[in-house]
Parts: structure tokens; sequence; C-alpha cells
């Protein structure tokens, strides 16, 4: 990321210090960063000559926000970010509830392959869509994506509650994922929407408290659904009751933008095409060929090492080499496709060829790629090597999540004072990452006390709340209006990049180094087992007691495999400094939005 991709663009505000980008005035025209414009700069200005109308030319998306901003209340507006963090937490409730009834739900058929291909499908087709997502609220509307994609989610959800099968389990769940990632996106574009940029990391960080607490309640309120009804009632309910809670965003948005028309400030304009004609025109528009060709490339790219993993394929069999190399090649055909066939780009290049876009995304796609190296295994290592119980291992695993949504508000509080934040990723939060994921090499691998491992994940977690606000900031304070769903998608997108890459490295280095380090710290009287403990998993490895000679075997195979893990979290973290080097220093007192603000 050191690398200065700002083709043709004017350099007079490249930091070369720790003093912050302004967006000073120059008489009617905003200080000039870049060749295109600062468009944080160019909102301001906007806001400032404009201030009680509609922005000229925006996207119909951008309207409709711009007209419910201008004619709701300061009232008004601190009860739908209330009931916005009402949302959060029922999205929250249900993914914990989610993740302790699936077990029941799969309990018959968990070994299926289209059960393992649907936790990998599920985070790839969830990642491409957000892109086409990102497009349609920018060209149809906020409140319009979400009453979509709130149908999808539950749908997954009846899908799910019905299923009697591998096969409509991973329909169900695949379109159950999709729907939850693509809503936490869309609230996210609500709280962006309605914020002043000072105070937004502040609001994005409060809407990730709800983590907090179902954390700790999300397994108790899905043993009361299987103790006192069943697995079923624990999705069925939610099927019921999540259009309840979504609905009144919905209805709240819509009063305001009919308020909007009655008041002249938003006019409704008839495109002029038939429908057949508006069907090709938003075939191209959202690039479906693109999409689809995307998707295959990853999918099949990335499929064939998790399918490693579960004993579906291995590396040097045919069907392995095949599905990467043709998964690879994909990614050649989509970037032809892209150049000299599509109307459309699906991928905004223009908004990547600006360095604070590309920073963030190479900041979200090695920060993800690093938590999943360490965490993919982390459940299992904690309660094998610890001999921990089911509640006491759940809370192990919880540090990070609890952890990153307390700290998270603290630096958007942080921000609000001092109003920036890239140096305070990257003289505090870059730092305590690399010194949590290097710590944890040393005490994973050895037999380091449990108290270690928690500290290790508590600065990981801080960190880590600092950096994913950081990103997003980052690309709100690059983009206009227009862009803003599309940044936020693009960022979520490298994400899923990062995780799903970090997902596969991981796997493959458990493969590689386990079942060799089992085999080799074995007894010999007990070396003719190894397959069977390491196919049993976690479940057989619990059976031998602590202190045996067997389990002292297992716990060591444990932390040679995780130290590995840690070992390339570490390394990847190395691309964070770039990274966030390449990114301007944003103040973020400017007035980027319009209309009544938190």
């Amino acid at each position: 990321m050191g690398v200065e991709r700002l083709r043709g663009r004017k350099t007079d505000h490249l930091v070369d210090d720790l003093r912050p980008v302004d967006v000073a005035q120059n008489g009617d025209n905003p200080t000039p960063t870049d060749s295109d414009a600062d468009f944080l700069a160019q909102a301001n200005k906007e806001a400032e000559v404009h201030p009680n109308q509609i922005t000229t030319g925006a996207s119909l998306g951008v309207q409709k926000a711009e007209a419910a901003a201008l004619v709701w209340t300061k009232k008004a507006i601190y009860l739908t970010y209330a009931w916005i963090w009402v949302c959060y937490f029922m999205l929250a409730l249900h993914s914990s509830i989610g993740s302790n009834a699936t077990a029941y739900a799969y309990s018959k058929f968990s070994s299926a392959p289209a059960i393992t291909t649907a936790y990998i499908l599920a985070t790839i087709v969830g990642g491409v869509l957000k892109l086409p997502m990102g497009r349609l609220l920018t060209i149809w509307g906020r409140t319009e994506g979400l009453a979509f994609f709130v149908a999808i989610y539950v749908l997954g959800i009846i899908i799910l509650a019905a299923c009697t099968g591998p096969n409509s389990f991973a329909a169900g769940y695949v379109l159950y994922w999709v729907g939850y990632d693509a809503i936490y996106i869309i609230l996210d574009i609500f709280i962006a929407d309605m914020t002043g940029l000072r105070n937004r990391a502040f609001a994005f960080a409060f809407a990730s408290t709800p983590f907090i607490i179902t954390a700790f309640t999300g397994s108790l309120a899905a043993d009361a659904f299987i103790s006192t009804a069943n697995w079923r009632w624990a999705y069925g309910a939610f099927a019921i009751i999540q259009p309840v809670v979504f609905a009144p965003l919905m209805v709240v948005f819509k009063y305001y933008e009919r308020k909007a028309y009655r008041q002249g400030l938003l006019v409704r304009e008839d495109s002029g095409r038939t429908p057949l004609q508006s069907l090709v025109h938003y075939f191209h528009e959202f690039d479906i060929v693109g999409a689809a060709i995307l998707m295959a490339a990853f999918i099949l790219f990335l499929l064939p090492f998790s399918m490693a993993q579960y004993g579906r394929t291995e590396y040097h069999k045919p069907a392995f080499i095949a599905q990467v190399v043709v998964g690879f090649c994909l990614f050649f055909v989509f970037a032809a496709w892209e150049k000299w066939c599509a109307r459309v780009h699906f991928i905004p290049y223009r908004l990547l060829r600006n360095r604070t876009v590309l920073g963030a995304c190479l900041l979200a796609a090695a920060v993800y790629f690093s938590f999943y190296c360490w965490d993919s295994y982390f459940y299992y290592f904690v309660m094998v090597v610890y001999n921990l119980n089911i509640t006491h291992t759940g809370y192990m695993d919880s540090i990070y999540t609890v952890g990153s949504c307390v700290f998270s508000p603290i630096f958007g509080i942080w921000v609000r004072l001092v109003r920036e934040f890239k140096y305070s990723c990257l003289f505090f939060a870059l730092p305590l990452m690399f010194l949590g994921a290097g710590l944890m090499i040393h005490f994973r691998g050895g037999d380091g006390d449990i108290g270690y491992i928690i500290m290790c994940q508590i600065f990981i977690a801080f960190a880590g709340g600092m950096l994913v606000i950081s990103m997003q900031m980052a690309v709100m304070c690059a983009s206009d209006r227009d862009d803003l769903p599309m940044m936020l998608a693009i960022v979520s997108l490298f994400n899923n990049i990062g995780g799903s890459i970090g997902y596969a490295v991981s796997a493959s280095i458990y493969t590689n180094t386990f079942p060799s380090a089992l085999r080799h710290h074995l007894p010999a009287s007990a070396k003719d087992d190894w397959e069977a403990i390491y196919i049993g998993g976690y479940l057989s490895q619990l059976e031998y007691a602590p202190g045996t000679e067997i389990r002292t075997a297992i716990n060591t195979a444990w932390g040679e495999s995780q130290k590995y893990e840690s070992i390339a979290a570490t390394c990847v973290l190395v691309l964070t400094i770039p990274a966030v080097l390449l990114w301007k220093h944003y103040r973020v007192d400017a007035k980027q939005n319009k209309g009544t603000m938190l």
C-alpha cells in the first residue's frame, strides 16, 4: 500500500506530518486534494450553500435520504436511532440463538457435504452480493432495499425452521446469512445518513453494543427455546418477530419521504422506459454476468481448501487442483468481461483508485485474514488444551466480541474529541494488534497459563474495535453521498475476502501440522490411534484424561498447530502499516450531510 496509485491526482494536501487535512474554502472552491474532487470538501460546501435543498443530480437513494433528513425533527431522529439499536439487538440475538440451535438443526446430517458447502457459500455469495446491494440502495432507495433483504432473511429463517435434510438446510442457511449481512450494512448506511461526521464513529460503535449482551444471553435463550419447545421454534419464532421489528423503521423513513414529496422537496420523475427496457437496463446496471463470474471464481478458488479440511479432498488430488486452477483463471475472465464487455462495471474502479479507499480495503482484508487465521480453531483449542466446559469455552470465545464492542464506543468518543482517526490507529491500534498477535505465537505454542491467552485476546479486541470503525470512517470521508453505500459494501466485501482466505489458510495449516504433530508425540502404544483421535475431533480428544500421555500429546499437537496459525496471523499484519499510511488525514468536523443530524 505504500505504492502511489493516485493516477493524475494533485498532491497539494498529501500529509507529510501530523497535521489534519482541512476542508477549508477558497472562495467558492474547495481546497483541491485529488484530481477528481475532495468529496468531503464538496459535500461540506454543498451542505453550506444549499442546506435546505435536495442535492441536484444526486441518485434517487441519496435524494430520498436527504429529503427525510430535511423534514424530520430532532426527537424523531433520536427515536429512530434508538429503534435501529433495537434492530441490531434482534439481529445479534437471533444470530447467537441460531448458532446454538444449529447443532440440533442438523445433528442427523452434520457430516453431509452440503453443510460444509453451505458455510462457505454463505460467506462468499454474501460477500460478492454486497456490491450490487450497494448499487441497489443508491439507485432504488434505502427503505426499499431493507424491505427486499428482510424478505430474503425471513425466507431463510422459514426454510431453516422447516428443513428436513442437508439440502434444504444448506439453502436456508445461505439465504439467512445473505439477508443478515445485507440488513446489517443497510442499518450502517441508515446511521451514516442520519449522523454528522464528527459523531458518526461513536454512532457506529454504539450500535454494535448489543453484541455485548447477546454474547452471554444468546445461549440461554437458545436453551430455553430447545427445552420448552424445540430447535425449530428457535428459528420459526423469529420469522414472525423480525418483520415486526424492522417494519417500524421502514414506516418511519417512508413517512418522512412522503412528507418531503408533499412539501415539494422531492419530485417524482418517470424514467420513460417500458418494463422490458427497465429489465434490460437493470440487468446491465447490476452487471449480473460480472457478479456471476466473480462468485464462481471465489467459490471455485476457496471451496477446495475448506473441503480439504473436512477430508472431502486432498491437496494432491486432481479435483482439488482443477477447481483451484479454474477459479484462478476465472478472475482473468472477470477482468476481461469488465474491460471489454460490461456496460457498467461491477467493481467501481474509480473508487479503488482513491488511495484512502484502497488503504481501507487492504486494511480490511489484512485484519480479517489475520483474525480468521487464529480464530478458526480457537474454540476447540481452548476447550481441549485447558479442559474447559462449554460455558467457559463460550466465554473465552466471546472475549473478542465483547472487548471490541466495549472499546469501540470509547474510541468513538475519542474521535469526537480529537476529530481524527488515522494516527490514533497508526500509533495505538496497530502496535496493540501486533503485540496481541505476536504474543500468541509464544503463549499458544507453549504451556502458558490461560490468563496470558486472555490478555492477548483483549489486546486484539481493543485494537480490532478501533480498526473496524476507522476503516469505515476512512471510506466515508473519501466518498460522496452517492457512493457511500458502495463504499461500505466494498469494505465489507474485502472483509469477506480476507476472512475467507484466512479461513482457508488456517484450515491448510491445521491439516498439515496437527496430524503430523499428533503422530510424533503420541506414545508408541497409541500411535496407531492417531487417525481416530484426529478425525474424531474435540469430542474424542476430551475422552482422554488431562495429564495422561495421550492427552499431553493432543495438547502439544494443538499448541504446534496454533503456533503456526498465529505466525501467519502476525505476518499478514505487516500489510496494515502501509494500508493506514495511505489514508489521507481527514478532519471529521465537516458538515457532510444535510438536514437534522445526530
